[in-house]
């Protein structure tokens, strides 16, 4: 591999990080609400405050890397890597999100920079565009599924231990290079295509966040199970940007994918059934539909644009502001909809616990149990196996099981309908992304 080549790689992989760093943790929010003992609203904010940062930190740190792109690359790189390493020792939830605003401010610097940089190294702004924003469309993808895999095998603090050390070592990429001057202004930003590219990433975040809650806390499957089955999603998603090039202008990729992404989120709020398999297709929609806009919108945000680092900056700015939209928007709505599903799904429960063949003088001790349950909960899916875990294994086993069984199935269904309408509504998002490509269709013609 020349040394270009080496250079080009060890930046992709530096901007794959970050970009991945938005959503990895997503596989272990269920790890942490069990050992930080919060709720979902809260664990939330492991993402929230990533991305907050992230979208507020952005431009200001393009700036910075107009000026020394060297400097504040390597600056990022180490920032990263150390708020990796306090993110992996964090002992209390509230230092685990500070460490992650500070690793955020780290990916802001090394983003805008590496973006200058590659333009150094490949002599061509245009293909650095485009090697930007792919290596920032399979980090978002890869990342969920990453995190996933690593948390079941290693615990999810092994995300950030792996973390540390690559994020080291892109320095080696930026050793014996000096940045490009940009003494003209840098110019105004493309309006309509961040706009688009923040109604997108709002739409995303729903497929990103609120399929893996609904995999391991909804459906109860383990970590690594759910990062397979998301796999789906990053699988089409790279199959498509590397494809996207050659299906037509920027305009016609961005549009398709905002329908692709907009179709698979709603068919995901319309699930018949509680079952991985029926991800499956969904996956696909949105997946594709992540390759095509993310990487055409980035582009065109970035085409004839003189200061790259600045513009990269914006679009950095408008893609995590989009996702923390569409967090603090779906969180609060899932949260109220699987409260009033879950009460729902009691009242089933309480009927199918009334009719079972267990002893009668246990059946309200059992309702209790499993109430008890429920209220432990507190806004998470429940799991009522516990309140069955001395029963099953008597004389009457075969029916507590049974029963157990029934009162599953019934609050499998009240998980999978309370995603329903913040999967609708992150469809919405995604269609509305068309508005502003459509405003500023003059402009985003090739």
């Amino acid at each position: 591999m020349s040394v270009r080549a080496t250079r080009s790689a060890l930046l992709a992989v530096a901007i794959g990080l970050a970009l991945a760093d938005s959503s990895v943790v997503t596989l272990a929010l269920p790890d942490l609400l069990r050992e930080y003992d919060i709720e979902i609203p809260t664990v939330a904010w492991v993402l929230t405050s990533y991305n907050i940062v992230l979208a507020v930190a952005a431009v200001p740190a393009a700036y910075a890397a107009r000026r020394r792109p060297v400097a504040v690359c390597v600056v990022g790189l180490v920032v990263f890597a150390a708020a990796s390493a306090g993110c992996a020792a964090a002992p209390t939830f509230a230092v685990l999100a500070a460490a992650r605003c500070v690793q955020a401010l780290g990916a802001a610097l090394l983003l805008c920079a590496a973006l200058d940089l590659l333009s150094e190294v490949l002599g061509d702004d245009a293909r650095a565009a485009g090697v930007w924003a792919r290596a920032g469309v399979l980090g978002a993808a890869l990342g969920p599924a990453a995190g996933g895999m690593l948390t079941q095998v290693l615990g999810w603090r092994s995300i950030f231990v792996v973390q540390a050390p690559l994020a080291l070592a892109p320095l080696a990429a930026v050793v014996g290079l000096r940045g490009r001057p940009y003494p003209a202004p840098a110019g105004k930003p493309h309006v309509a295509a961040n706009l688009a590219l923040l109604l997108a990433s709002a739409a995303l975040s729903a497929a990103l966040f609120l399929l893996v809650i609904l995999l391991v806390n909804g459906w109860r499957l383990e970590p690594i199970a759910a990062g397979l089955v998301v796999t789906v999603m990053p699988a089409a998603a790279i199959l498509m940007a590397r494809a996207a090039p050659r299906l037509g202008g920027a305009a016609t990729r961005a549009a398709t994918g905002l329908v692709l992404v907009g179709g698979g989120l709603a068919a995901l709020g319309l699930l018949p059934h509680a079952g991985a398999a029926w991800t499956v297709p969904p996956q696909l929609l949105v997946g594709a539909g992540l390759g095509l806009t993310v990487s055409a919108l980035t582009e065109r945000a970035l085409a004839g644009r003189s200061a790259q680092a600045v513009h990269g900056g914006w679009t950095i700015a408008s893609r995590h502001a989009g996702i923390v939209i569409g967090l603090l928007l779906m969180t609060p709505l899932f949260t109220a909809d699987l409260d009033r599903n879950t009460d729902q799904a009691l009242v089933a429960g309480t009927a199918a616990v009334l009719d079972s063949s267990i002893p009668p003088l246990d059946k309200v001790r059992v309702a209790q149990d499993v109430l008890a349950e429920v209220e432990r909960a507190a806004g998470r899916v429940p799991d009522v196996g516990p309140a069955f875990e001395d029963r099953v294994d008597g004389p009457d086993g075969a029916a507590y099981a049974g029963l157990a069984a029934d009162l599953e199935d019934q609050l499998d269904r009240a998980a999978t309908n309370a995603f329903s309408r913040s999967f609708l509504v992150a469809a919405a998002l995604g269609v509305a992304g068309l508005v502003p490509l459509l405003l500023g269709r003059a402009e985003v013609r090739v």
